[in-house]
C-alpha cells in the first residue's frame, strides 16, 4: 500500500486478541472490530462457551453478531504445546481482552511471562477480585444485580424486573473498549508501554447510576421501585396506552414542559389545579395526575396524540419494539440496521456499527466465525510457517 493510500485509510489499525467465556470482553473487542481493528478470538477447541448461551433460536443470532468481523483460532489449552502458540500471539498484538475464566487466566499469565507490550484489559465478574465470596457466585448473571439498577425496576409491591438483554455486560464492554483506547493514547504520548486495565462487569452501570447513591445518602434509605415513573417521582413521566393499543411514553422533566402537558390534557383547569401547580404538589398527587393524562391518551389513537403533542411542544414518544425498529423509516435512513446473509443465504439484520463516524466509518464484513475459521490466515500473518501450523494440527493443539 502506498503512502497516499495509507493516508486515506482511517480505520482503527489495531491487532486485538479476545480470550473470554463471557459477553463483556467479547463486546469490547466487537466494538473495535466494527471500526477496522483486526480481532482474533482465541477459543477452546470446539468453540467458546459464549456460542452456547440461550436456546437454539438465540444461538442462531447471538454469536454471528457478537463475533462479527472476527477470526477464530481454536486451541486445546490443556496441551503444554499450546503455550508456544499462545505466547507468540500475545507477544505480537496491541490489545488483549480477557475475562477471569480459565482460558483468560492462561493468556493473562502468558502476557506477564512474555513481558508483552500488549495492553491487557481484563473484565471480571463481581466477587472474583475479592478474597471472600461476595454474593454467592461470580457468574455473569449477577453483574447486573450488583449495580443497584435492577433494584429500581418494577413496581413497589412486586419483585424487580431483569432486563432481557445483557445490559451490564454491554455497558462494561463499552467502557473497557473506551478505557483501552484512552490508555493506548496515554502510553503513546508518554512514550512508554501501556499499563494493564481491570474493570468489573458491574462498575459501569454503578457509575451511570450515580444519582441513586446520592439520593440514598440524603434520604437515609434507597429510593424504592417506582414503576414506569421518573426516579424519585418529582417529574411527570410514565407510559400510557392509546385507544388503538399503542404505547406512548410521556416525559415532562421541567416545569414549563409539565405546564404545557397539563394544558394540552386538561386546559386551564388542570394546569392551575393546586394539586399539580408545583413539583412538590405533583409528587404528592402523582396518581391523580397520571390518571388524567392516561384517560386523555386512552381516548385517542396514537397518531392523533402525536399530532397534538407536536402542536403543543410536549415530549411524548412511542415505545419501539424490535419489529418497529426494522420498519422505521428514520432508522432505515440513518443506516442504523444492516442486513447480511447468514450461512444459509437467509437475510440477517443486526445493529450497524454505531455511532456513525464520518472520518472512520464502521462496517460489518463478516458474521461470527466457526471454531478455527480463518486460523491459518491469522497464524501466517503472525509469522508462523505452514509446516508449524500443520504440526500444531497434527498434535491436536489446533482445531483442525
Amino acid at each position: 500500500m502506498s503512502k497516499s493510500e495509507k493516508s486515506k485509510d482511517n480505520s482503527l489499525k489495531l491487532s486485538v486478541l479476545e480470550v473470554t467465556q463471557s459477553p463483556a470482553a467479547a463486546f469490547a473487542a466487537a466494538l473495535l472490530g466494527d471500526f477496522g481493528a483486526s480481532v482474533t478470538v482465541l477459543e477452546c477447541a470446539g468453540g467458546s462457551r459464549i456460542r452456547s448461551l440461550g436456546g437454539d433460536k438465540v444461538r442462531q443470532v447471538w454469536w454471528p453478531i457478537l463475533a462479527r468481523n472476527k477470526r477464530s483460532v481454536a486451541v486445546d489449552f490443556s496441551l503444554a504445546e499450546s503455550l508456544k502458540l499462545i505466547d507468540s500471539l500475545v507477544s505480537q498484538v496491541d490489545v488483549i481482552f480477557v475475562d477471569d475464566s480459565d482460558i483468560g487466566k492462561v493468556v493473562f499469565d502468558s502476557a506477564l511471562r512474555c513481558r508483552s507490550n500488549a495492553l491487557v484489559t481484563r473484565v471480571f465478574q463481581p466477587g472474583s477480585d475479592r478474597p471472600l465470596d461476595w454474593i454467592g457466585s461470580t457468574s455473569s448473571q449477577y453483574a447486573g444485580l450488583a449495580t443497584g439498577v435492577v433494584g429500581l425496576t418494577g413496581y413497589s409491591n412486586q419483585p424487580p424486573i431483569q432486563a432481557e438483554f445483557p445490559l451490564a455486560d454491554s455497558t462494561s464492554g463499552m467502557m473497557a473498549a473506551t478505557l483501552a483506547l484512552f490508555e493506548l493514547r496515554r502510553a503513546r504520548i508518554a512514550g512508554e508501554s501501556p499499563k494493564n486495565i481491570e474493570i468489573g462487569a458491574h462498575e459501569t452501570l454503578q457509575r451511570m447510576n450515580e444519582w441513586q447513591v446520592i439520593a440514598a445518602s440524603v434520604q437515609g434509605a434507597a429510593e424504592p421501585r417506582n414503576g414506569n415513573r421518573f426516579p424519585m417521582n418529582w417529574n411527570v413521566g410514565n407510559i400510557f396506552i392509546t385507544r388503538d393499543k399503542k404505547l406512548l411514553t410521556v416525559s415532562a422533566a421541567t416545569p414549563s414542559v409539565a405546564d404545557r402537558l397539563m394544558r394540552m390534557v386538561g386546559g386551564e383547569t388542570l394546569s392551575t389545579d393546586p394539586r399539580f401547580a408545583t413539583p412538590q404538589a405533583r409528587r404528592e398527587n402523582m396518581d391523580a395526575l397520571d390518571k388524567a393524562i392516561g384517560d386523555w391518551i386512552q381516548a385517542r389513537d396514537a397518531d392523533d396524540v402525536m399530532r397534538q403533542v407536536a402542536a403543543n411542544d410536549v415530549v411524548v414518544g412511542p415505545l419501539y419494539d424490535a419489529q418497529d425498529l426494522l420498519n422505521d423509516a428514520h432508522i432505515k435512513a440513518r443506516g442504523d440496521i444492516v442486513w447480511m446473509k447468514d450461512s444459509r443465504g437467509k437475510d440477517f439484520p443486526m445493529p450497524a456499527p454505531l455511532p456513525h463516524i464520518e472520518s472512520m466509518p464502521g462496517a460489518v464484513k463478516s458474521l461470527g466465525p466457526f471454531p478455527g475459521e480463518g486460523q491459518d490466515e491469522v497464524l501466517l500473518q503472525f509469522g508462523f510457517k505452514r509446516e508449524h501450523i500443520d504440526k500444531f494440527k497434527d498434535i491436536g493443539v489446533l482445531w483442525a
